[in-house]
């Protein structure tokens, strides 16, 4: 992966799943290395399957982070899963809902149905802000990170903006609250 090397990703994702499947079924290895037991990983496995469909099927990425993020493991701790799963929200079905909205009620008046709509774009849009405020309280001071940092809170900024009337009042506290609330669920 960090080669960007995707060759070998079907194959790759094949043999997450399989693992995934037979670990969930009660069989262990003898021993767990180089992962801390079953939790950490499953959480691995969840996250490279999340990784691996993120381009592909995002709908399916964001089952794979949000379980990868719900084990007690260092997975749960890095900023790169929470952007992965604002990425898989917004290339998936934020994109599909968006613009299904702006197709069947863009520039005309509102209805009771164009309203129901926007609510569930407004959901998914809710759910990146979410993850995007992960990443960034994740990713902390790191000068490694902060232009990925930057990046996100741009694009945080916009959503958050557009979902307060314009406003990023509250931003910084959302942002450092963010990881003390429980990881909403897939719309």
């Amino acid at each position: 992966a960090s080669s960007k090397n995707e060759t070998f990703n079907t194959d790759a994702l094949g043999y997450a799943r399989k693992a995934i499947s037979a670990l969930e079924a009660g069989k262990t290895p003898a021993e767990w290395a180089p992962f801390k037991g079953k939790d950490d990983t499953l959480a691995y496995l969840y996250y490279a399957v999340g990784y691996l469909t993120l381009k592909t099927t995002p709908d399916q990425a964001i089952d794979a982070l949000i379980k990868a993020a719900q084990y007690d493991s260092d997975i749960k701790k890095t900023a790169s899963t929470y952007y992965f799963l604002a990425v898989a929200y917004e290339s998936g079905p934020y994109k599909t809902q968006s613009t299904a909205f702006q197709t069947a009620y863009g520039n005309k008046p509102e209805t009771p149905e164009s309203k129901a709509a926007l609510e569930k774009v407004n959901v998914l849009i809710d759910r990146m802000i979410d993850s995007y405020a992960r990443a960034i309280a994740t990713a902390g001071t790191d000068p490694k990170t902060e232009a990925q940092r930057k990046e996100w809170l741009d694009h945080m900024t916009g959503y958050y903006k557009f979902r307060h009337d314009g406003s990023d009042a509250g931003l910084t506290e959302y942002i450092s609250a963010s990881l003390s609330r429980p990881l909403p669920p897939k719309p």
